[in-house]
Parts: structure tokens; C-alpha cells; sequence
């Protein structure tokens, strides 16, 4: 009993160490304690970091295979406005400047809520939008992944970032731009 008190302090010092300590001192030598008191599991935030990528790539291909599921059932929907959005156009819309360019308006425009900060939450959301046929972005949304708690402040920053985004190359179906429904997840960590 003495023993099973023991490794039950010591799991509550750990974390209340590690919750208390500076955010900017954090590093991958970092450690958490998981676990029940009877098994206390000690990982380095790299360690975590690894495990929680491991659960993102596992829950962005089970969202890949729904979306393909959709795609093949309803090509396309009509929306409230009475505009076709297409699920997946033959030519897909683009960032203007790629992939790359994509990255940096992300990084550059992104803002880690300090809600989030001070609690040290960390995770994933996936934006839906549509890009109009003239390259706007229109009909943000934010889905929940499966088994996935992210942070409302989150949820909150994801959308003002992708509601700002500068005009998108539109999709084109028959060689005519078109409404096309998108999906970006967004992975907020702390550093």
C-alpha cells in the first residue's frame, strides 16, 4: 500500500512539475508522466510527439478513405445558396504559389492561442471550406476527427486564419472554374 502511495506522489509531482514549469525551457530531453500509479509510464516529448503522429496519420487516412467513399457516391452537392460544389473537380483547386506558399501564409499568419499555451495542449483540426469558382474561400468549418478532443481555441484560430486566405486558383470541371469543397488540417504544437 505504502509503495502504491509512493508511485502515486511521485506521478502527481511529475506532472505538476511538468505543468508548472516554463514553457520556453521545454525540450525533447521534456518528460509526462501517463499512466495509472501502479504503472507509470515516463515519455519525452519527443516520445509524445511520435505517438500523437502516429494517431494523426491514422485518423487523416481514415478521413481520406470517407471523403473517397463520398466522392464516389455524390460527385457533387448543391449548397444553401443554390451553387454546385463539386467534392472533387478534374482539376482541383490550388493555393496561389503551391503547396510551399500554402505552408508559409500558415505559419506566418497562425497565432497558438495562450489559452491553449498555458494549459499545454497541443493537436489537429481539419478546415473544411469551398473554394468558389472565382478563388474565394467560403464555408469554413471545422470537423472533429473521430476520438479527437482539440481545443475549442483551436477550432477558433483555424477558421480566421483559413477565412482570411488570399484568393485560390479555382477548380475546373469541363474546363470551366467551379465550386470545390476542400480540406486542410491544421496541427498546432508547442515548440
Amino acid at each position: 500500500m505504502k509503495t502504491s502511495l509512493n508511485i502515486f506522489v511521485l506521478g502527481v509531482a511529475l506532472v505538476v512539475a511538468q505543468a508548472c514549469g516554463s514553457k520556453s525551457e521545454t525540450t525533447s530531453e521534456s518528460t509526462e508522466a501517463v499512466g495509472t500509479p501502479e504503472n507509470v509510464v515516463v515519455l519525452t516529448v519527443a516520445e509524445k510527439r511520435a505517438k500523437m503522429a502516429e494517431v494523426q496519420a491514422a485518423l487523416a487516412e481514415k478521413r481520406r478513405v470517407a471523403f473517397e467513399e463520398r466522392f464516389k457516391n455524390t460527385p457533387y452537392y448543391t449548397d444553401a445558396q443554390g451553387n454546385v460544389v463539386y467534392n472533387k473537380a478534374e482539376v482541383n483547386p490550388s493555393f496561389r504559389g503551391g503547396d510551399e506558399a500554402m505552408m508559409n501564409y500558415l505559419k506566418d499568419n497562425i497565432v497558438f492561442p495562450k489559452e491553449a499555451e498555458e494549459k499545454g495542449s497541443e493537436g489537429t483540426v481539419y478546415v473544411d471550406f469551398v473554394i468558389a469558382a472565382n478563388g474565394t474561400v467560403r464555408e469554413v468549418s471545422v470537423t472533429d476527427a473521430v476520438g479527437e478532443d482539440v481545443d475549442q481555441s483551436f477550432r477558433d484560430e483555424a477558421v480566421r486564419v483559413v477565412t482570411s486566405m488570399p484568393k485560390w486558383t479555382a477548380g475546373r470541371q469541363n474546363g470551366k472554374p467551379v465550386d470545390v469543397n476542400f480540406s486542410l488540417p491544421i496541427t498546432f504544437q508547442l515548440l
